[in-house]
């Protein structure tokens, strides 16, 4: 996993919150540097309690994909990141207990567009190329 944003919004403090969030716009607008892909979204959780949940698929365009977090617990923001070449959400939720431990509900977004013979196109959108 490479993150985007020059830093993680749990490590943020408030001053550096507004940066987040500037970088995390400037990604999303980026975006719209290329076609409008329909897109396979992967949801698949990776804290203590929930990561053996089998991932959940859902089918959005690209230029929709930041609609992809409603469906997810981001009560403590949303990173993103670059997963196995392909645009990441990393969304940070609530705190629950659990095996004594204080855990954030974290659920992992991934964004893979798809062209009309329907393969993937990890190379499709080159992140390391964005200008935040």
């Amino acid at each position: 996993m490479k993150l985007l944003n020059s830093k993680s919004i749990l490590d943020c403090t408030d001053q550096e919150i507004e940066q987040h969030n500037q970088e995390c716009s400037a990604i999303i607008e980026s975006l719209h540097k290329y076609d409008d892909y329909d897109c396979a979204v992967i949801y698949k959780y990776f804290d203590e309690a929930n990561k053996e949940k089998e991932p959940v698929i859902k089918q959005c365009n690209l230029y929709d994909c930041l609609d992809m977090v409603q469906y997810a617990d981001i009560k403590n923001g949303v990173d993103f990141a670059t997963v196995e070449g392909f645009l990441t959400f990393i969304c940070y939720g609530s705190e629950y207990e659990y095996n004594n431990r204080i855990h954030l509900m974290t659920t992992g977004i991934q964004i893979r567009p798809y062209n009309n013979k329907m393969e993937f196109l990890p190379l499709g959108i080159n992140l390391d190329k964005i200008k935040i």
